[in-house]
Formats: structure tokens, C-alpha cells, sequence
């Protein structure tokens, strides 16, 4: 009863307070308890009411709007303009507006941002409409975070926008069909992170901010052009030629570069590399094994980290995917041995989903075997994001039946070819299933 009275006291004080809140959300979508995203099934109409009952009783002011509505008539939800119109006024800072429309049914109305309207905007994430700027938006100069993902834009129109937001920090553009080339010009000084996303139609990407740190890339593979980052310390590139790319030509366009993350395919190839990575201290490798891709020789990774003499921590990721691999267990013949290459500052190495692969051994070995300043080496035989021994849940997340038959295979291989040559400075932790919850 008391727990009760407290709840009544609130709800009538907050019943009041509410239509004065500066910060609004409204989203179908639901968190569950591990993290995971799902799309409440509710009807447009539904969902409208509860936005027009909020918003046609607030008393303006709104420095903060999320809308979020994701479901196949997203885009005929009604009222949208109207929304936008109580949203959309000079006070507001924070605008997410979202819908899942891939066709960009909905045509945002880039007239409200005109004015005084939207000029102390900051944070700006649309996704699902079209964004159609007839001219420079000048209200946008406060803007310092813009994010498009599946939004209906031509070139000169995104040049246009781009060239709108002079103080520009941070620029995500995801899903967007009809941009071939996307250019960054020079008037964003202050950009310091792009993000580009999963662009089918997109062919190259020029980019002359001058003091960009941080790039993401995942799609098909592009021409980079980076004018002269000399600031750019941290890349993503995500696409299956993407460890060729940063053999080739990211030591020249990213030279100062101390964090690199690599999602490629591998291939067997062991060529010299004829630039180096001077500062790169961070190095994750994902092996994917995308379409029509079933190589892989771990071995061939050794020129490259070869070519980062400052490197200091290593992170390699085998595919989740099955695929066939020389298994060492089946192969008794000797390991191969790459002299000359050494790794004098390499301090930790961990590889995630580790198997009886005969190279991946082998790759290993002679990372015991060439890095004097290795101090751990932690060996993990699954894939799990949560382990009961966290705390955060009460079971192990699932593990694939391929990781399941090959961990034994795996462990085996730990125990006849490289635990008894690890030094005794070397800390060794080697992951396997967890005995409760993957007893079978």
C-alpha cells in the first residue's frame, strides 16, 4: 500500500511536469535484458495517438526529439510535418528521426530548418525519408553531428548540406543509393570522425578535411583518397580486399596511423611490404570468409606485422563461419619457420575462436618465438560474448556446433605444439567451453 500512495503522489506530480520536459522520446523498438534490439508489433495509428497526445499537450520549448518508428508503413504514419512543426524551433538541439523505409517514402521538410528555426541544433540522425536541400541551410552552423542512413539524397545535394555544417565534428552516412563518389571538402576543419556504411553505388570517397583522427569504412571496396591526414590515427576498413588495401596503399595515406581494425579476406599471400607502419601500436584482424572465399594462410599476417615495429598489441579473429582448414592435428609434418622477422615491441596476442588450423599454429609459434617483449597470449577456442563467469548472466551466450566439435581439436593443438614453448614471462590463458554450460 505504501509503495501504492508513493506511485499515486508521482503520477500526478509528473502529469503536470511532463508537458514542460525538454527531452522527448518516442521509439516502437525494445531492449531486452542482453542488449538485444526487437521491433514492438504496433500499428501506425496506435503509435500516432500516443506521439499526438504527448506532443499537442506540451508546452513547447523541446531541446531534445527522438522519433523512432520502425515497421513497413512507418513512412505512413500520419502527422508526421505536424510533429516536426512543434519539434522544429529555435531552441531545439537534438533531432532523431528515424524510419525503416528503405525507399525513403517520406520527404523530410527541409523548409522548417530555415530562419531562426534549428540554428542551435547539434546532434541531427535521420534515417528513411528523403532530404531534399534546395539551397544552404545556414541555420545548420551549430551542427556538429549529422548522421544519414537510408536517406534519399542526391551529390549536390549532400554537397550542399555538407558545405552547411562549418563546424562539422563527426559525420556518419550509411544505406544511401545514388551517391557514386563522396567528396568531404576542405571547409570541415574540425571534422574529426567519418563513418561511411554499406554504399552499393558508391565508387570513391574523397575526403580533404585536414584534421580528420577517425575513419570507418564497411561496404564493397572503394577508391580512398585522403588528401594529406597527417591527424588520422584511427581506421576501420571493412570489405574482402581490405587487408590487400592496407598492404598497398594505407602506410602512404595514413602514415601517422597508432589504431587500425581490419575485416578482410586473407588469401596466402606473404608478399614484402615496401612501406611501413611506424606508429601503429593497435592491430585487430576479423578473417571473414566472404562469397567464394575458402583460403586462408594465417602465415601470410607475419610480413605484415613485420611492417609495424611499434606494434604492442595484436587481436586476430578466425571466421565463424565452417570452413575447411588444414588441420595440424591430421598433419604431422614439420612447422614452417619466417626468419628475419621480428616483432621487438609486441606485448599482448589474442585470437578469438582459435583452431587446430596448421597455420594458424604455425603463425602462432613464431610469435612465441620472435617477440622477446611478449608479456600475454590469451588463446580463446569460442566465440562467446558473455560467460556466467561475468556475472552479467547466468549462462554462457551459444556456441556454433562447428566450435563445439572443434575446440577439442584446438586444445590439443595448444597442449602438443605451443604450450611448452611459451616462456615462463609469458602469461598464457587459453579459453575453452565452459564446462556447465557446454557440457555435451
Amino acid at each position: 500500500m505504501q509503495d501504492a500512495a508513493r506511485a499515486a503522489c508521482v503520477s500526478r506530480a509528473f502529469r503536470r511536469r511532463w508537458r514542460c520536459y525538454p527531452n522527448l522520446a518516442f521509439s516502437n523498438l525494445i531492449v531486452d535484458w542482453n542488449g538485444d534490439i526487437h521491433v514492438k508489433h504496433e500499428p501506425a495509428r496506435e503509435f500516432s495517438s500516443r506521439v499526438n497526445q504527448v506532443l499537442t499537450n506540451h508546452s513547447g520549448g523541446l531541446k531534445t526529439l527522438r522519433l523512432e518508428f520502425i515497421g513497413p508503413s512507418s513512412s505512413d504514419c500520419c502527422s508526421l510535418d505536424r510533429w516536426l512543426q512543434v519539434a522544429i524551433t529555435p531552441v531545439i538541439e537534438e533531432l532523431s528521426f528515424q524510419l525503416s523505409s528503405a525507399l525513403a517514402a517520406y520527404s523530410f521538410p527541409c523548409s522548417l530548418l530555415s530562419d531562426l528555426s534549428g540554428t542551435l541544433i547539434r546532434h541531427l540522425h535521420l534515417a528513411g525519408c528523403a532530404f531534399r536541400p534546395a539551397a544552404k541551410l545556414s541555420c545548420l552552423r551549430s551542427l556538429t553531428q549529422l548522421h544519414l542512413y537510408h536517406v534519399g539524397i542526391k551529390e549536390d545535394e549532400l554537397g550542399c548540406l555538407l558545405s552547411s555544417c562549418p563546424v562539422l565534428e563527426l559525420f556518419a552516412f550509411g544505406n544511401c543509393s545514388g551517391i557514386t563518389c563522396l567528396k568531404i571538402p576542405c571547409t570541415l576543419d574540425r571534422l574529426r570522425r567519418l563513418h561511411i556504411i554499406s554504399c552499393n553505388a558508391l565508387r570513391a570517397i574523397e575526403s580533404k578535411a585536414p584534421n580528420l583522427f577517425s575513419f570507418y569504412f564497411a561496404g564493397k571496396r572503394v577508391q580512398l583518397s585522403l588528401g594529406e591526414p597527417l591527424q588520422l590515427e584511427k581506421l576501420v576498413l571493412s570489405h574482402p580486399q581490405a587487408l590487400d588495401d592496407a598492404r598497398a596503399t594505407l602506410p602512404s595515406i595514413a602514415p601517422n596511423l597508432q589504431t587500425l581494425r581490419i575485416t578482410s579476406c586473407l588469401g596466402a599471400s606473404n608478399t614484402m611490404m615496401h612501406s611501413r607502419f611506424l606508429y601503429l601500436k593497435f592491430l585487430s584482424i576479423w578473417v571473414h570468409t566472404f562469397p567464394f572465399h575458402d583460403v586462408n594462410d594465417y602465415m601470410s599476417l607475419v610480413s605484415f606485422l613485420d611492417a609495424c615495429p611499434s606494434l604492442e598489441t595484436f587481436a586476430l579473429t578466425t571466421p565463424t563461419e565452417p570452413m575447411e582448414h588444414e588441420s595440424i592435428i591430421g598433419d604431422p609434418s614439420h612447422l614452417r619457420r619466417m626468419p628475419g622477422h621480428r616483432h621487438g615491441k609486441l606485448k599482448s596476442m589474442k585470437v578469438l575462436g582459435f583452431n587446430s588450423a596448421k597455420s594458424l599454429i604455425e603463425l602462432t609459434v613464431h610469435i612465441i618465438e620472435n617477440a622477446g617483449s611478449l608479456e600475454s597470449l590469451s588463446l580463446d577456442t569460442t566465440y562467446y560474448a558473455v560467460r556466467c563467469s561475468d556475472g552479467i548472466s547466468d549462462t554462457c551466450s551459444s556456441i556454433r556446433e562447428r566450435t563445439r566439435m572443434e575446440a577439442p581439436r584446438a586444445l590439443l593443438a595448444i597442449q602438443t605444439h605451443i604450450q611448452g614453448k611459451v616462456p615462463s614471462t609469458v602469461k598464457l590463458d587459453v579459453l575453452e567451453p565452459c564446462s556447465r554450460c557446454h557440457a555435451s
